[in-house]
């Protein structure tokens, strides 16, 4: 276990990685009860190779770090990281997700920091979810893309990510569903997602914690 900040392992790292600067604290406030603890962790993006050696050291030993990128640049051997895994995928392609899931069905972290357009973002998150373990987490950056038309965004189109992700906060809630609210084509998407324990926003960043739903009930401080 290293007794650096994840902040201070980026400082110091031997290959190349760009992070915006309020995104650390996020990472550690999500990620760190993971430490040492041998986390399946994928990441969506290997552009330059120093977010996988940054993981893997502030993981520590026996964390599984996979990498995807489309982009054959990113496979050149002084890129690599020893110890990490790289895959050739497009995180856009469904089918694509069907195949490296049969390799890597349970993920303890994941974190989309790919190609950033919008119906991307949204094809990972609906086919990676089922596959995140209890305790696990999902976490999109990057989110600001979602606002420029050439990722597909902007602030009153329905079909961003962003927008997508909103859809999902509804299904923490499911059970207060009544009426139209009941159309089957809600309750499927609701089932989907009912593990969704909880989502955070953040600047340019969006997550999500998977665990099962606790059932509720009123409680009151005195008799009524």
């Amino acid at each position: 276990m290293s007794n650096k900040s994840l902040l201070e392992i980026f400082q110091t790292l031997g290959k190349h990685c760009g992070k915006w600067s309020h995104y650390f604290d996020i990472y550690e406030q999500h990620f760190s009860k993971f430490v040492d603890k041998k986390p399946v962790v994928v990441e969506v993006g290997i552009c330059r190779g120093g977010s996988a050696e940054m993981w893997q050291k502030y993981f520590g030993e026996g964390a599984t770090i996979v990498g995807i990128d489309i982009d054959p640049a990113s496979f050149k051997p002084e890129i690599q990281t020893p110890g990490c895994i790289q895959v050739n995928g497009n995180q856009g392609d469904p089918a694509f997700w069907d195949e490296f899931l049969k390799e890597y069905p349970q993920i303890d972290i994941l974190i989309d920091d790919g190609g950033h357009h919008c119906s991307h973002q949204i094809t990972t998150l609906q086919k990676v979810w089922s596959h995140i373990t209890v305790g696990g987490v999902y976490l999109c950056e990057d989110t600001h893309t979602n606002y420029w038309p050439e990722y597909g965004g902007g602030i009153t189109n329905p079909t961003t990510f962003l927008n997508y992700s909103k859809l999902v906060t509804d299904t923490m809630n499911r059970e207060y569903y009544r009426g139209q609210d009941l159309h089957p084509n809600n309750t499927t998407f609701a089932d989907h997602y009912k593990d969704v324990a909880g989502m955070h926003y953040y600047d340019s960043m969006v997550v999500l914690d998977k665990s099962p739903r606790k059932q509720t009930k009123l409680i009151t401080s005195t008799p009524i």
